[in-house]
C-alpha cells in the first residue's frame, strides 16, 4: 500500500473467490467507515493481489461519489477489461440484437397497412383516402394514450412484461387478416397501438439497466435500426406474397397480414425465457460474468438502473421529471421527428406509385432506402457514442432529413424527373431515423434515475407520438403525384429538430459548467464534491 493511505476507522473485508476465474485477480476491498466527515468525501483505497504474480501488488484509488445522506461504505470489486469486454459482447449479441428482432416485428407489423393498402385491401374494404387516414389515426390514438406504460419496465419483471407485449401486438396483427369491414379495421388498429405502446418506447430505457451512459446510444441504434430493416424487409415481402398471391384464393393482403403478424405469437413464448430480468440473472452468462455485469454497472451515478428489491414508482423523482423545461424541449423535437417518421413508411409505396410505377414495383423500389438508412443509422450511433457527443449528430441528420424532403418538395414543384424525388426519400428516410436513435438516447443519458428515465420517455412519448397524428394528414390523395405541401412541412418539421438540438446544447453545457464551478471551489477546499449531497452530485450531462 502507498504510505498515505488513510488508516483511521477502516475494516477490511475480504470478498470471496470460489466463483473467481484462475486468472482473475483476488481482491481486498478497504473501504472508510467515516461518516459525518467535514464535508469532504472519503476515499476508498483497492489492494489487488494477481494468483499469478503474488510478489508484486498493486494499489487502486477510486473517489466514490455517494450522496450525505447515503451509507459511505460502498465496495467496488476489480474486474479485469477483458471480463467487462466480453459480457458487453455478449449482451450485444443475445440481447440486444434479440430486442431489436422483435422491435422489427413490432414496426413490421404496424406499418404494413401501407403496403396491404395498395395490395387490394383499399378496394376490398371500400376505403378512401379520408377512411385509411382514420384507421391509421386509431392506432396513433391508443398509442399515445398508453404511452405511460414506459414506466412498467421499472415495476414488473422484464421477462413477462415484454413477452406479453409481443404476444398481444402479435394476435392483433393476425387477426387484421380477418377483417371485413371498416369499423373493425380500426378496432384491431387501436388494440395494436396499445399492445406496441407497451413495449416500444420503453425498450431504451430497459437496455439503460444493462449499459452504461456512454454505451447507449450504439445499442440504441442498433434496435431502432431494426425499423428501417423491417421496412425494407416488410417491402420486400409484400412484392413476394403479392406476386405468389395473385391467383391464391385469399387475397394478398390478408396473406400479408397473417404472414407478418403471427411469427410474433411464436417468438413471444421463446422471449418468456430468454430475456433477463437484470444483468445478473441473464443464462447465457457464466457466474463469474453475471457478477461483472452487475459490478461495472456501479460506477454509475446512483440509482441508474433499475434495483430488483425496488418495484415501485418514485413520485418525487416523477415530479421533478415532469418540471424540467429541457424534457418538453425533447418531447417538441421528437413530436417534430415522427411527423416525418410515421408518415413516410405507410405512405412511401404510394408515393413511389404514383410516381408512375406498378404495385408491385412501388412494393420493391420502397426497401432500398431504407437499407440505406439501417447502415447510415448504426454509423450514426457508433460515432455518437466515440466522440460521446449528441447534438452535434443529432442536427447534423435534421439536417440532412431537411435536405430529403426539400428536395423532393422543390422536385415536385418543378415537375422534375422522378429520380429526384427518389434520391430525396434516401436522404429523408436516413436522416430521421438517425435523429430518433439520438433523440431518445439523449433523454435517457440526461435522467440519473430509473424512476426518471422512465418518465422522461414516457413525457418523450406521449407529446412527441402527437406528431403521427398530423403526419397521416400530410399526404391526401388529392395532393397526388407530388405530394409539393406534405414533403415541405416534413422538411420545416426536421429543421426545427436542428435548430432546437443545438439550443439544447447550450442548456446543457451551462448547467455542466455550474456544476463544474462548484466542484472546483470545493477541490480548492481541499474537499471531494462526492459528499456535498444528491442534489450536487458529479453528474455531467450529455451534449
Amino acid at each position: 500500500m502507498v504510505s498515505d493511505a488513510p488508516s483511521a476507522a477502516n475494516t477490511y473485508s475480504k470478498i470471496p473467490n470460489d466463483e473467481v476465474a484462475e486468472d482473475s485477480y483476488e481482491l481486498e476491498v478497504i473501504s472508510s467507515m467515516s461518516e459525518g466527515s467535514a464535508g469532504c468525501d472519503s476515499l476508498d483505497w483497492i489492494e489487488a493481489k494477481s494468483p499469478l504474480d503474488e510478489g508484486e501488488k498493486t494499489d487502486f484509488y477510486t473517489s466514490d461519489s455517494r450522496s450525505a445522506g447515503q451509507s459511505s461504505q460502498q465496495d467496488f470489486e476489480l474486474y479485469t477489461p477483458d471480463e467487462e469486454k466480453a459480457v458487453v459482447k455478449k449482451f450485444d449479441r443475445r440481447l440486444v440484437l434479440f430486442i431489436a428482432l422483435l422491435y422489427m416485428l413490432s414496426f413490421l407489423d404496424r406499418s404494413n397497412i401501407g403496403n396491404a393498402k395498395i395490395a387490394g385491401m383499399s378496394r376490398d374494404l371500400h376505403l378512401d383516402s379520408s377512411k385509411y387516414v382514420r384507421a391509421l389515426r386509431s392506432f396513433y390514438i391508443t398509442y399515445i394514450l398508453f404511452e405511460w406504460m414506459t414506466l412498467c419496465y421499472t415495476i414488473f419483471r422484464p421477462s413477462v412484461y415484454i413477452a406479453t407485449c409481443v404476444f398481444t401486438w402479435g394476435l392483433f396483427a393476425s387477426l387484421q387478416s380477418l377483417t371485413n369491414s371498416f369499423p373493425l379495421l380500426c378496432v384491431l388498429r387501436a388494440l395494436l397501438g396499445i399492445s406496441e405502446a407497451a413495449f416500444g418506447p420503453g425498450v431504451p430505457v430497459f437496455l439503460s439497466f444493462f449499459y452504461k451512459r456512454s454505451e447507449l446510444a450504439w445499442r440504441t441504434g442498433l434496435f431502432i435500426s431494426a425499423a428501417p430493416l423491417a421496412t425494407s424487409f416488410a417491402s420486400s415481402l409484400a412484392w413476394l406474397i403479392t406476386k405468389v398471391s395473385e391467383r391464391s384464393p385469399i387475397a394478398p393482403w390478408r396473406m400479408l397480414f397473417l404472414i407478418e403478424g403471427f411469427p410474433s405469437i411464436l417468438v413471444s413464448i421463446f422471449a418468456f425465457h430468454y430475456i433477463p430480468d437484470e444483468p445478473g440473472k441473464a443464462c447465457y452468462l457464466t457466474t463469474r460474468e453475471k457478477k461483472v455485469a452487475e459490478l461495472r454497472l456501479r460506477k454509475e451515478v446512483q440509482d441508474s438502473h433499475r434495483s430488483g428489491k425496488a418495484k415501485r414508482l418514485d413520485w418525487k423523482e416523477i415530479q421533478e421529471t415532469l418540471k424540467d423545461p429541457t424534457c418538453y424541449l425533447t418531447a417538441i423535437m421528437f413530436f417534430s421527428c415522427n411527423v416525418a417518421f410515421s408518415s413516410l413508411p405507410v405512405f412511401l409505396p404510394t408515393i413511389i406509385e404514383d410516381m408512375g410505377y406498378s404495385a408491385l414495383k412501388a412494393q420493391a423500389l420502397s426497401a432500398p432506402p431504407y437499407l440505406v438508412a439501417f447502415i447510415i443509422v448504426l454509423s450514426t450511433a457508433y460515432c455518437s457514442d466515440r466522440y460521446q457527443s449528441r447534438s452535434v449528430f443529432l442536427c447534423l441528420h435534421s439536417c440532412i432529413a431537411t435536405s430529403g424532403y426539400a428536395i423532393i418538395s422543390i422536385a415536385g414543384i418543378f415537375k422534375a424527373g422522378a429520380a429526384w424525388r427518389y434520391i430525396g426519400v434516401y436522404l429523408a428516410s436516413s436522416g430521421f431515423f438517425s435523429a430518433i436513435t439520438l433523440l431518445i438516447t439523449w433523454v435517457i443519458n440526461n435522467q440519473r434515475s430509473g424512476a426518471k428515465k422512465g418518465t422522461g420517455v414516457a413525457m418523450l412519448n406521449v407529446v412527441g407520438q402527437t406528431g403521427p397524428l398530423v403526419g397521416v394528414h400530410l399526404f391526401p390523395k388529392r395532393q397526388a403525384p407530388y405530394y409539393v405541401q406534405g414533403m415541405a412541412i416534413c422538411a420545416v418539421f426536421m429543421a426545427l429538430v436542428g435548430v432546437l438540438s443545438l439550443f439544447l446544447r447550450r442548456i446543457f453545457l451551462t448547467k455542466n459548467r455550474k456544476v463544474n464551478a462548484v466542484y472546483a471551489k470545493l477541490e480548492n477546499e481541499g474537499c471531494d464534491g462526492g459528499s456535498v449531497g444528491s442534489n450536487t452530485q458529479a453528474f455531467r450531462y450529455m451534449t
